[in-house]
């Protein structure tokens, strides 16, 4: 029955996307050339990034590896066209073959891959956090079973704890209605965001230890694998959260925005732009597994 909700769920969704208006993918890659010949957006020496590190042969835009996985991007334009953007901040197109999420427009933003949506999924990809900030880390997500994020979606507002977001607002589609697996290797403590890389954000957080923070500069290898209701984090080849989404818990903190029943089984994958001044991050080696007919 789950397979047959979640096929359902999957034609419903395409035909949306067939049917909606056409968008540029990204923001406008208008700082392309400052990047030339920045370090951090080169092949840091530290560089960690396991077999997919800076020595991995790059995949071939839509190829299917021997293990089942489809490159989602790869670098070229070719695969950063089958997204989308929508809100605020930005995520652009790198010379060296990366996306970069950094400040722009105010509010959040969401890089999303239109092509189509995914029910269960495992989701590999690469991050780094190039904050430029001075003792500060960056932030950002990887978010996953959204409606697409053109509003207006039914059922789900662009609020923050139930207060309308007014500009730039449709990235909160993806917040409200779909998981973030968060990014974020800040300290414990101050005023930094208890919630570090691996939290589903807001229903299963992690603290500093249990993310298994690494030094800025340093690509990480994710896998985000979901199916059914249960979200399984591995960074570096190692578990560091699992979740089972039961329906029908608050939001902690925002009891006024949808709780976790707004969380389906269906929905698209998206990078977030977080859009403070310290929160650049880039990523790279985008592939996903469809495990929507496996047992």
């Amino acid at each position: 029955m789950r397979k047959l909700i979640a096929l359902l769920g999957l034609l419903a969704l395409a035909a949306v996307v067939a049917t909606g208006a056409a968008a540029q993918p990204g923001a406008p890659d208008r700082d392309r050339d400052r990047d030339r010949g920045d370090k951090r957006h080169g092949h840091d020496d530290r560089d960690r990034g396991g077999k997919h590190g800076r020595h991995a042969r790059k995949a071939r835009c839509g190829k299917v590896d021997r293990h089942g996985y489809e490159a989602i991007f790869d670098g070229s334009r070719r695969c950063y066209e089958k997204w989308r953007y929508a809100g605020g901040s930005q995520i652009t197109l790198q010379r060296d073959g990366t996306l970069k999420a950094q400040p722009g427009p105010p509010n959040l933003g969401v890089l999303w891959y239109a092509a189509r949506p995914y029910g269960d999924f495992s989701m590999k990809l690469q991050f780094r956090d190039d904050s430029p900030v001075a003792g500060q880390r960056a932030n950002s997500g990887v978010q996953v079973r959204f409606p697409a994020p053109r509003p207006p979606v039914p059922g789900c507002p662009m609020t923050f704890n139930g207060s309308p977001e007014t500009e730039n607002p449709a990235a909160w589609i993806a917040v409200n209605c779909g998981h973030e697996i968060q990014i974020n290797d800040s300290p414990d403590g101050g005023t930094n965001d208890p919630r570090k890389t691996g939290s589903i954000y807001g229903f299963a957080d992690l603290d500093g230890a249990q993310s298994r923070p690494t030094p800025q500069g340093v690509w990480n290898d994710i896998e985000i694998r979901v199916v059914g209701q249960r979200y399984t984090v591995i960074r570096n080849g190692v578990v560091i959260n699992e979740y089972e989404n039961a329906p029908g818990v608050p939001f902690p903190g925002r009891p006024n925005d949808p709780d976790s029943s707004s969380r389906g089984l269906v929905g698209y994958i998206g990078l977030q732009a977080h859009g403070a001044p310290e929160d650049v991050v880039s990523f790279r080696n985008i592939r996903i597994l469809d495990l929507s007919n496996q047992d």
